[in-house]
């Protein structure tokens, strides 16, 4: 098995183990036939999405350079897909733009960076970049995968340019919009492409149950009420973080299940019900409502308890530097 396989399977355990939902890295082809180890979709006129089982990524293309959206958790992963930009076109890659701080998303950064892009994030995500993944990868068990992280994390590169309002960066005559967007971590970013009409959600949109440990699901929840309430939704393309391309009925699928999750487990707890008790009333309910996400076990005890302490007001989220 070669070493890519094997810290797939390891990325797979210990993210589970901290609640980040991750799918199993695809097999490696042959040494003489390659393969990227994502799916490359081209999803409108020079727009491309990149779905993989670490996290989703993308890039555009414009007039006169390229532009990045996250990064992958392997730089591997990141090299392959700096590999496929260049099969496609000569242009510069200028920016990278990271949805938000999680390291399944920013890990490859420096492969781009190196390849002469800007990185661009929100503001908060500068001071969180290092500090909060290490708190996260802090508590996975393996001794030896939470050593190699803290490694990595301490080497991720910081941000070149951050906001926290909305800007444009124009690829030559292609417009690319980038707006904060509040839910998944108070430092998540939208990138949109007008004239493709392709968002890029980044966490604030999955196909499958999220990683809610820093979310704020009221606010989370209004987000994707917007994202289904955009002028074009009906014929847009939706990225998300985890999970393939979606539309906009998939949108409001996600949305009604974080409603759900939020009311289970707030009804639960007028019942009296907490911890392992809470979940195992509210589990049930949530697969009966949404039989077509996949449904771990050990995932949704964690994400009923991490909603748990959502309602009651002792989940730990990040706060923002001064």
């Amino acid at each position: 098995m070669g070493a890519t396989m094997r810290l797939g399977k390891r990325l797979g355990a210990a993210l589970a183990a901290i609640y980040l939902l991750a799918l199993p890295v695809a097999a490696q082809t042959p040494a003489d036939a390659p393969k990227p180890p994502f799916a490359l979709k081209e999803i409108g006129p020079g727009v491309y999405a990149t779905i993989s089982g670490e996290s989703n990524a993308g890039f555009i293309i414009g007039d006169d350079a390229v532009l990045v959206v996250d990064s992958f958790f392997e730089p591997d992963t990141a090299r392959a897909l700096l590999s496929e930009i260049r099969k496609i076109t000569p242009k510069p890659i200028r920016y990278v733009v990271n949805t938000h701080y999680h390291a399944d998303h920013v890990s490859g950064d420096q492969v781009f960076k190196d390849a002469g892009a800007i990185i661009v994030t929100h503001r908060n995500v500068r001071a969180w970049m290092r500090a909060e993944n290490l708190n996260m990868f802090g508590q996975v068990p393996d001794p030896a995968f939470k050593a190699m992280m803290a490694q990595r994390i301490a080497q991720l590169p910081l941000p070149d340019l951050v906001t926290e309002s909305p800007i444009t960066i124009w690829l030559g005559a292609r417009r690319v919009d980038i707006r904060p967007a509040d839910g998944h971590t108070g430092g998540d970013l939208v990138i949109g492409v007008p004239d493709a009409k392709v968002l890029f959600c980044g966490d604030l949109l999955w196909r499958m149950p999220p990683n809610i440990v820093d979310g704020t699901t009221n606010k989370w929840i209004a987000t994707v009420r917007g994202f289904e309430q955009l002028p074009d939704s009906v014929s847009m393309v939706f990225v998300p973080g985890h999970g393939d391309v979606a539309k906009v009925k998939d949108v409001a699928i996600f949305r009604g299940y974080l409603a759900d999750l939020q009311s289970l487990t707030a009804a639960g707890l007028k019942m009296g019900l907490n911890g392992d008790a809470l979940a195992a009333d509210v589990i049930p309910k949530l697969k009966v409502s949404h039989s077509d996400y996949p449904t771990p076990m050990p995932v949704l005890t964690r994400e009923v308890k991490l909603m748990e302490q959502e309602l009651n007001g002792t989940k730990r989220i990040p706060q923002p530097a001064p």
